[in-house]
């Protein structure tokens, strides 16, 4: 029972899995559908979030970035480091428990979490702006977390996304899409700025934990280091509800052809031939199965099973 307390759950060097624990309980609970339990579990993981952000902070501080030993850093620049990466985490943990909220029904309760991610990611521009100067450089290590950290890039993105969701859930599925869409916009625009201003900004995330995570946990939690295929499953849901079937059809085969290997996923795949049956007939749709199948082979995509392409 995550609620006995233990000497040993105590120390400090439990202290700090305790995050971690939280955020796999989270994940456990939604899988169970224990909507009520889950929120439990966010409230846990927001209540300890200053000590897990503090930690966050020192890690960045501490790590040798150019092999020169660690870094000098002053106390008005961690500062301003908790200032930028606070609100990203109740930016994430907000939204989720505003995930939570549309599966269980109640809309009203998520629309009155959105109010509170704006009110984060306002908070988390405004230090962004403070500090314009410091994030535009290369050189220190608020400018290096404020382009890599996937939590603080994330952010605007995300209400973005919240708005989407909730305007779906309202039925609203025109202006649903275009939130979805500028998301998608924004999302590229940002990947372009960030490889511009620094070739160390783009990290590859291959879906396994870091040596970090598993070593020295921090926060507890991530986000997705990009919700494109997020918004564009999002999107083409929003398009065959508002009647473009063919327009959400030709969307989705547009981004499988620009990659592949980023935007062929599972649930890519599932929405593409569920649309192929809706919009073809027979042999045709058949065909177009298989030649998608075909094109995840090719790019070698196994992690692609071979239900999601229902040609059974």
């Amino acid at each position: 029972d995550r609620c006995v307390r233990t000497e040993y759950w105590d120390t400090a060097g439990m202290e700090m899995w305790r995050p971690v624990i939280d955020n796999a309980l989270v994940n456990a609970f939604v899988r169970k559908r224990e909507w009520k339990m889950a929120l439990r579990s966010l409230d846990d993981l927001m209540a300890g979030l200053d000590e897990g952000v503090n930690r966050e902070v020192e890690w960045w501080c501490n790590k040798d970035w150019h092999g020169g030993g660690p870094n000098i850093v002053s106390e008005v620049e961690r500062s301003q480091m908790r200032q930028l990466i606070l609100p990203a985490c109740r930016v994430e943990i907000l939204s989720r428990q505003l995930l939570i909220l549309l599966q269980s029904g109640a809309v009203p309760a998520a629309e009155t979490i959105q109010k509170s991610v704006r009110l984060q990611v306002a908070e988390l521009q405004s230090c962004q702006e403070r500090n314009r100067r410091i994030t535009s450089g290369t050189a220190t290590i608020f400018g290096r977390a404020a382009r890599e950290l996937d939590l603080v890039r994330a952010a605007p993105h995300r209400q973005m996304v919240n708005d989407g969701l909730l305007r779906f859930a309202r039925g609203e599925h025109t202006e649903a899409a275009k939130c979805f869409q500028d998301a998608m916009t924004a999302q590229r625009l940002d990947v372009v700025t960030s490889s511009s201003a620094s070739s160390s900004a783009t990290i590859l995330r291959t879906g396994c934990p870091t040596y970090k995570e598993l070593t020295n946990p921090t926060i507890g939690f991530s986000t997705e280091h990009s919700l494109l295929v997020e918004c564009l499953n999002n999107l083409s849901l929003c398009l065959l509800y508002s009647g473009s079937m063919r327009t959400s059809v030709a969307e989705l085969e547009n981004w499988i052809r620009e990659d592949p290997c980023q935007y062929l996923t599972e649930g890519v795949v599932f929405n593409v031939c569920t649309l192929y049956e809706l919009g073809s007939e027979g042999e045709a749709c058949t065909r177009r199965k298989k030649l998608l199948q075909r094109v995840a082979k090719r790019f070698y995509l196994h992690d692609v099973g071979v239900e999601s392409f229902r040609l059974g």
